[in-house]
């Protein structure tokens, strides 16, 4: 039988599906591409932004105008958060928690190999939702496939003890835990000798890793370098307070840890972090991005950014693109505030109209642009090492891949080059595109 697995959002969800795919071909099911026709699929969902709940619910519809008879699994934070809400979803079989998706396999052999009990489509929707919120154990299991990707996703750590006042992570995804240090490094070395070339650490906070264990994340970081095999490890996004000095070193030193660091601003006006609940302030955020900068030569930096957030003056707006204007931010993520059930900032009032929201994202994203650029042009001509990915870019037909601070690079060449960590000229710099040469 076939299984689709449809992926929304972050990382560590590409992770969970990737989880959730070798445990369906362990128990015999083929897995295929998501467009194709199959008996059923899983769609692994986001619920970060109204937008991603949206995308969710159409990845239904659209698996089901493939195959009306197929079963449909809706899992991930959507799911987790309003089980009662998407259980309404028309052609929806089960509502599947966070902390049960490791029942995936058993789930869907009960479901479509059960001669006792054939499974026919038009049943109630069932919902399989454990308390996410309870003492738990990390539960993770060796991946060797990524839905065709040239990266390894490993989640190391998942939840958060944060409680910011926009964000549902902590109700989706329940307390931090982490990960053993044996078990990740396990589970990384699996992935190079399976013959991914990067492996990312990814975790719903990933900087807490360690903290219930009274380890640090640091020190993780630095024996997952020491592991035999040509490759190199990517950090997903870090909060500012969880870099310290031993990351930054290790970043500034070692050969296959990439120059890069992700770090959350979300906005740069002291007022506005404090109704967010960020644990940081401006003048923080500046001096680790400072440390980090100043201490990494030509480090990829990147962040998310919310404009529109309930309250935000003009004034309050200008401090956060003022503060993005004086650092070397290589790229950024810019989003506009949208409310979400059942947080805090859901009630708070003085929201601000929509086209002052899309004025301001725009802004920012032109900024973004803009500093974009300025990053780039400061490689033209020097040789970065380029992993190139499986998928071509599909308006040239290029190979593409990363170089280690993150440049999206496109370039001639051949198949024989896919997955493979190459060392690449840059020669042609825009704000569209960066053009390479294998050298």
């Amino acid at each position: 039988m076939k299984i689709a697995c449809v992926t929304l959002g972050c990382r560590t969800n590409q992770h969970d599906t990737a989880e959730m795919q070798t445990l369906l071909e362990q128990e015999g099911f083929s897995i295929v591409n998501g467009k194709e026709k199959a008996d059923a699929y899983v769609i692994n969902t986001c619920t970060v932004t109204q937008r991603s709940d949206y995308s969710s619910r159409l990845a239904v519809k659209k698996s089901l105008a493939i195959n009306p008879e197929a079963l449909v699994v809706f899992t991930g934070c959507y799911a987790q958060l309003n089980p009662q809400e998407v259980s309404q979803i028309q052609g929806l079989d089960v509502v599947l928690g966070n902390a049960d998706k490791l029942e995936i396999a058993n789930l869907i052999k009960k479901k479509l190999l059960n001669p006792s009990l054939p499974w026919g489509k038009g049943a109630d929707t069932e919902i399989i939702m454990s308390d996410i919120h309870k003492k738990r154990i990390f539960r993770t299991i060796p991946v060797q496939n990524f839905q065709g990707m040239t990266k390894a996703f490993i989640k190391v750590q998942t939840g958060c003890d944060e409680k910011c006042s926009f964000c549902t992570v902590v109700k989706a995804r329940g307390k931090s835990i982490s990960d053993t240090r044996e078990n990740i490094l396990y589970n990384v070395q699996q992935s190079i000798d399976s013959g991914f070339k990067e492996v990312t650490l990814t975790g719903i906070n990933l900087g807490t890793w360690g903290m219930d264990r009274s380890e640090t994340f640091s020190s993780l970081v630095r024996d997952i370098v020491k592991l035999s095999g040509d490759f190199r490890v990517r950090l997903s996004s870090i909060n500012p307070m969880e870099i310290d000095n031993d990351l930054i070193r290790l970043i500034s030193e070692t050969e296959n840890l990439c120059s890069h660091l992700h770090i959350p601003m979300q906005s740069g006006d002291d007022a506005i972090l404090k109704s967010m609940r960020r644990n940081y302030n401006r003048q923080q955020y500046l001096e680790v991005v400072h440390r980090a900068v100043n201490a990494i030569p030509g480090l990829g930096l990147g962040a998310d950014v919310i404009v529109g957030f309930p309250g935000e003056t003009e004034e309050q707006f200008e401090s956060t693109r003022e503060l993005i204007e004086q650092l070397p931010f290589s790229y950024l993520h810019v989003f506009s505030y949208s409310p979400r059930r059942g947080t805090e900032a859901h009630q708070f009032k003085d929201n601000v109209p929509g086209n002052i929201k899309k004025q301001r994202n725009q802004t920012l994203t032109q900024l973004a642009n803009q500093k974009a650029l300025k990053y780039r042009e400061k490689f033209l001509g020097q040789k970065e090492t380029v992993l190139l990915e499986n998928q071509r870019d599909t308006k040239s037909g290029w190979l593409k891949g990363h170089t280690g601070n993150y440049i999206p690079v496109i370039l001639e060449g051949a198949d024989a080059l896919k997955n493979n960590l190459v060392p690449v000229t840059l020669q042609k710099i825009s704000e569209s595109q960066v053009a390479g040469c294998v050298q």
